[in-house]
């Protein structure tokens, strides 16, 4: 199933042990937030919001390093969450950094 990143939506639960994390690409937080409990049973309905990640403008003197450290993620899931070629960034480039 692909989805759309910054969707929200609602879905119905037709397995309990449906893994609504893995399958959503979302965490306990964001569930939990949008349906004040986490535990969910067969023909209920949540909400789901697919936002887990923080957008970042690249700015002046900025690098791959600057970012990845103020982030704490590493240079290489940067690079591969946002199908970067090298690791030259550019002013105003958009980088997603994807939240734990």
């Amino acid at each position: 199933m692909k989805i759309k990143m910054c969707e929200k939506f609602f879905y119905r639960i037709e397995n309990e042990n449906f893994d609504v994390y893995n399958e959503f690409n979302t965490s306990k937080e964001n569930i939990l937030r949008n349906n004040e409990k986490l535990k969910f049973y067969n023909g209920e309905w949540i909400v789901v919001e697919v936002n887990d990640y923080i957008t970042h403008y690249v700015k002046p003197a900025e690098t791959l390093d600057w970012i990845s450290n103020k982030y704490c993620v590493s240079k290489d899931k940067i690079i591969e969450d946002n199908n970067l070629k090298d690791r030259k960034l550019f002013i105003g480039q958009l980088i997603k950094i994807y939240k734990k």
